[in-house]
C-alpha cells in the first residue's frame, strides 16, 4: 500500500475513526475486524479480508459504492484516498479529483480534493495580472474554477471566500499591469477599467493613458501627408465605437492606411 494512504490511514486510526478495527503499524493496512468482537456484512467482511490480504481496493470501492447510506466509517476514508492516490499519482486527474469531492464530501480524501481543485483554479486564474479570466473574476463570474466542460471544479463556499480574498489583489495587479503598459498593447482592457471602475483611484491614470494612446495613434510621428490624415481618421472612427474589451477596430483600419 502507499506510503501516504497508510499514513493518514493511521492518523484516522489513532483518532478514533474506525472503531472497529486496529492497526497493524507501517508495514500494511489494518487487519479486518475480529469476527469475535465486531459482526460485519459477510461482503463487507470478505472484502476487508481482499484489501487486507492482496491490496485489492476494488471488492472494498464496489461495497461503499453500493451502500451509500451505511455507517462504514475508516473503509469510505480508505476507498477515497485509494482514489485521490491514483488522482494525484502523476498529472492531476482533475475529473477523478471533481468525482472524489462529489462523492466523498466528508471524508479526509475529499478535503484533499477540494483543495486540489481550488489550486489548480487558482493556478490559472493568477498565472498573468491581464486576462479574461481575471476580468471574469472581478465581474463577479466564476470561470476560473470550471473546466473545458463547463463544469465548476469549486465549491460555492470556497469561491465566495476566495473571492473575498484575492479580488483585492487582482484589482491592484491588474491596474498596475494597466498603468505600465500605457495602454499601448491593452486598450480593451483599459476601456473596460474606466467603465468598470470609474472612481478608483487608478481610473484617472488609467483614462490618461487611454487619451494619450489614441492620440498616438491618430498621429503617428514617424509617418506624414495621406498616411497621417488616413490613422487620424481611423483613430477618430474607432475611439468613437470602442467598448470595454473591444480594440478590433483600429489596427486593421491603420494597416490599410
Amino acid at each position: 500500500m502507499h506510503a501516504r494512504i497508510r499514513g493518514v490511514i493511521g492518523w484516522l486510526l489513532v483518532l478514533g475513526v474506525a472503531t472497529s478495527c486496529r492497526r497493524t503499524g507501517d508495514h500494511g493496512p489494518p487487519s479486518a475486524p475480529s469476527r469475535s468482537t465486531v459482526t460485519l456484512p459477510q461482503a463487507l467482511a470478505d472484502a476487508i479480508a481482499s484489501w487486507h490480504e492482496a491490496d485489492d481496493i476494488e471488492p472494498l470501492a464496489t461495497y461503499v459504492a453500493a451502500h451509500p447510506d451505511a455507517d462504514l466509517g475508516v473503509w469510505r476514508e480508505v476507498v477515497a484516498l485509494y482514489r485521490y492516490d491514483a488522482c494525484a499519482a502523476s498529472s492531476t486527474d482533475v475529473h477523478g479529483m471533481r468525482t472524489i469531492a462529489h462523492d466523498f464530501p466528508d471524508t479526509v480524501a475529499g478535503n484533499f480534493a477540494r483543495i486540489t481543485l481550488l489550486g489548480d483554479g487558482l493556478g490559472r486564474l493568477e498565472s498573468t495580472a491581464v486576462g479574461p479570466l481575471v476580468v471574469d473574476f472581478l465581474d463577479g463570474g466564476d470561470a476560473w474554477t470550471r473546466d473545458a466542460d463547463g463544469r465548476s471544479q469549486v465549491a460555492a463556499g470556497e469561491i465566495d471566500a476566495t473571492r473575498r480574498e484575492r479580488e483585492p489583489v487582482l484589482r491592484a495587479r491588474l491596474a498596475a499591469a494597466l498603468v505600465d503598459d500605457g495602454c499601448t498593447k491593452m486598450m480593451g482592457y483599459c476601456t473596460w477599467w474606466v467603465s468598470r471602475y470609474p472612481a478608483d483611484a487608478e481610473t484617472s491614470a488609467i483614462a490618461d493613458a487611454v487619451k494619450k494612446a489614441w492620440y498616438r495613434r491618430g498621429h503617428p510621428h514617424w509617418e506624414g501627408g495621406e498616411h497621417a490624415r488616413c490613422s487620424l481618421k481611423c483613430a477618430k472612427r474607432c475611439r468613437e465605437i470602442a467598448a470595454p474589451l473591444d480594440d478590433s477596430c483600429y489596427a486593421p483600419c491603420y494597416a490599410r492606411c
